[in-house]
C-alpha cells in the first residue's frame, strides 16, 4: 500500500502489456523503425542513475503509448496509404530517370 493509505495502483497491468506485445508481433510491424537512431546512441546505459525505478517505470508507460499509437496507425490504413503514395512518386521518378538516360 501506498504511504497516503490509498490502495497501490500498477502503471502497466500485466495483462495490458501482455495483449499489447502480442497485437505487435502479430502486426509484422518493427517497432525499432520508429524509433530515430539518434535517440538509441544518446540513451546509453551509463548515462542512466542507478536509482531510477520510477523513470524507467514512467519510459515503459511512454513506449506502451508510442507502441499503441503506431499500432493504430497501421490498423486504420495509414501505413499503406503513404506507402502507395511513395510507390507511385517512386514509379515517376523512374520513368523520368529512363527517360534521362534513353536522350543520351
Amino acid at each position: 500500500m501506498s504511504k497516503d493509505g490509498k490502495t497501490p495502483t500498477k502503471p502497466l497491468p500485466f495483462s495490458a502489456t501482455l495483449r499489447d506485445l502480442a497485437l505487435l508481433r502479430m502486426s509484422g510491424l518493427d517497432v525499432g523503425s520508429l524509433v530515430p537512431t539518434e535517440s538509441i546512441q544518446s540513451e546509453s546505459l551509463g548515462d542512466r542513475p542507478a536509482n531510477s525505478a520510477g523513470s524507467s517505470v514512467e519510459q515503459s508507460h511512454e513506449f506502451a503509448q508510442q507502441a499503441r499509437a503506431a499500432m493504430k496507425l497501421y490498423n486504420l490504413g495509414e501505413v499503406e496509404r503513404v506507402g502507395e503514395g511513395v510507390e507511385v512518386i517512386r514509379q515517376k521518378v523512374e520513368e523520368l530517370s529512363e527517360g534521362l538516360h534513353d536522350e543520351r
